[in-house]
Parts: structure tokens; sequence; C-alpha cells
């Protein structure tokens, strides 16, 4: 029968503190993509309530995340003193390799997910900002239309034809 020592239990006591802060911040990200999507999706139907309403709960979301890394980091702290190491080393590869039972799996586990959502929100990043740019160059094609038609003083009509407006105003149709 194996005796566990006091360090072994206060490095289980701490990879235990670790997994739970892991796992706050994994549901967070989780939830932060399932928003993101959404606010996507609104983004392509122009609904500016539905991207108001999720740019809203995402700032919530996001202003959970500090007090979690700093946990995290706190614990970190403790671990590497209990470790005899600089903070910087121990990362959830090193401690997966240095601890033993299922503690191990858990933490190669939060590891690889957290990769992954992170990945996968960096990736949604990336994918609005380019629908906001365009949206965007969209806008201004379109002002600069509009400018151009009051600017210039032309109507254009049916067909293609234009004339010179002898109105300072212009009448537009929803139709082209």
């Amino acid at each position: 029968m194996h005796r566990v020592s006091q360090k072994e239990e206060g490095m289980v006591e701490f990879l235990g503190e670790l997994l739970d802060v892991l796992r706050a911040e994994t549901e967070l990200y989780r939830r932060l993509l399932e928003i993101m999507s959404r606010e996507r999706a609104a983004l392509l139907r122009s609904s500016r309530v539905e991207i108001e309403a999720c740019t809203a709960e995402k700032s919530g979301l996001i202003e959970r995340l500090p007090p979690l890394e700093r946990r995290r980091a706190e614990v970190v702290q403790r671990l590497a003193r209990h470790l005899g190491r600089p903070a910087a080393e121990v990362t959830l590869s090193l401690l997966a390799q240095t601890c033993r039972g299922p503690q191990q799996g858990e933490l190669r586990h939060a590891r690889s997910e957290l990769q992954g959502l992170m990945a996968r929100v960096r990736e949604e990043n990336q994918r609005s900002e380019v629908l906001c740019r365009h949206i965007g160059d969209l806008l201004r094609a379109a002002y600069g239309v509009v400018k151009g038609l009051a600017a210039n003083g032309f109507v254009y009509h049916r067909g293609g034809r234009l004339e010179r407006a002898r109105l300072y105003g212009k009448l537009v149709r929803d139709e082209i």
C-alpha cells in the first residue's frame, strides 16, 4: 500500500484547485464561442438589436476572465514554490508529466481543450473582423454613391437614362 506524503497531498490539492479554475475558464470560452457565433449570424442579418445583445453578453463574460486568470496565476505561483521552480516554467505539460493518477489525464485534457477553444475564438474573431470590414466597405461605397448623386445634381432613371436635376433634393424609390 502506497502512503501519500504531505508534499504529494499539497500537490494534489494545488492541482485540484488549478483544475477547477481551468474548468471555469473552459466553460467561459465555450459560452463565448456560442455568443460569437450568434453575433456573426446577427451581423449577416444586420440585426442591430441582436448584435447589441450579443455584445452585452460577451462583455459580461470577458469581465469574468481577469479574476479567473489572477486566480490561476496565484495557484501556479504556489505550485511553483511547491515544486521549487520559477512560475514561468510551470506549464500544464510539465504538471501533467510530474503528477500521477487521474489528475495527469485531467491536466492533459484541460490543456488540449483550452488550446482548441482559444484557437476557435481567434478564428471566430478573424471571421467577424473580415465581416465587419466588408460591411464597412459596403457602407462606404453606398455612401459614396449617394454623396455622388447629391453633389453632381443628376437623377438616374430606369433604363440608364441620366438627367440633370432641376431640384436640390432627390426622390429615391425602393426599386432599382
